[in-house]
């Protein structure tokens, strides 16, 4: 029987403040909660019924952050490190014929930032903004399955304005994903994916209000090992949609939108035994404008089902 991890994470990850540590002369725009890159691998498929729960640390390293049109105006060593729990749920309800399921991610976001160019270090470390999808669907029709999902993103971590780094961001957020994974062939070994995000955020305090934002990630991989194995690689592009706006931005960041692409090997392993599933994925980013610029590693471990089966009789 072919058995795959079947949950996607959603990621809560702050990045930097607006204006990349109040530089006048820095063009970065507006974070959104979601980054580029979080989902992999069979990201267009949710998870079969049951209860589950996944730990889904993100390290991200950031080394430029690009201009307008991409070229590089600073070089900071910026880590962010995120450890998130997330629990899932898929229920035996059936809605438009899809089975119908929520989750909740709790973030834990510790930034520390240095840079010789600004001779200065910050720290910044807390609960970031916490993520609720009352809403996730999941349809199967032949060799595709088919995922579409609402969330939002709730300002419950600490934000200053003022601050250059801040666990939260400060403003709520919608979510919608639409998605599917296809196996191809008979045997199904060979798969591919594909997850669109798209981001409406409301008013920031100080009344800035981000662009919307959309992300579309895909993938390409091959199972292995009884099905429980799936590697391959992953990759996403990322675009603001319409510039930030309201009376509180800076001039220097009226009208641009920003840009990144990245891309990086992916290795996902089942194990029913163990009732575990593990994901490993590294991506660079690249062709990246208004923003900055680096590499990401995800990792998680998911207990397949947090529900133990009834005792036999």
């Amino acid at each position: 029987m072919e058995v795959f991890l079947k949950l996607h994470v959603r990621v809560s990850v702050v990045l930097l403040a607006t204006e990349f540590l109040l530089l006048p002369s820095a063009r970065a725009q507006l974070a959104g909660h979601y980054i580029g890159g979080a989902t992999g691998l069979e990201n267009g498929t949710t998870a079969p019924p049951g209860f589950y729960g996944t730990f889904f640390p993100v390290v991200e390293h950031v080394n430029a952050l690009k201009g307008p049109g991409g070229a590089t105006i600073a070089k900071p060593n910026i880590n962010v490190v995120a450890n998130m729990a997330a629990y899932a749920v898929t229920t035996q309800k059936k809605i438009l014929g899809a089975d119908y399921g929520l989750s909740v991610i709790f973030p834990v976001v510790n930034t520390r930032f240095t840079a010789n160019l600004f001779n200065a270090s910050a720290e910044s470390a807390g609960i970031s903004d916490i993520y609720f999808a009352p809403i996730v669907l999941g349809w199967e029709k032949g060799n595709t399955t088919y995922a579409v999902n609402y969330g939002f993103y709730a300002p419950t971590g600490s934000f200053d304005p003022s601050s250059a780094l801040n666990p939260g961001l400060g403003y709520w957020e919608h979510q919608i994903q639409a998605g599917a994974t296809y196996s191809i062939g008979k045997p199904k070994l060979w798969n591919t994916s594909f997850l669109t995000t798209w981001e409406i955020s409301h008013s920031r305090s100080g009344d800035v209000k981000p662009g919307p934002m959309l992300t579309g990630e895909c993938s390409f991989g091959r199972r292995f090992d009884k099905y429980q194995m799936n590697a391959g690689i992953a990759g996403y592009g990322y675009k603001k949609l319409s510039p930030d706006s309201g009376s509180g931005i800076n001039p220097l960041l009226a009208g641009i939108t920003d840009r990144s692409f990245g891309i990086g090997p992916e290795w996902k392993y089942t194990n029913l035994k163990w009732r575990l599933g593990f994901d490993f994925r590294f991506e660079q980013q690249f062709a990246v404008q208004a923003k900055t610029s680096g590499s990401a590693f995800f990792m998680s471990v998911t207990f397949l089902d947090l529900t133990p089966p009834p005792p036999k009789k």
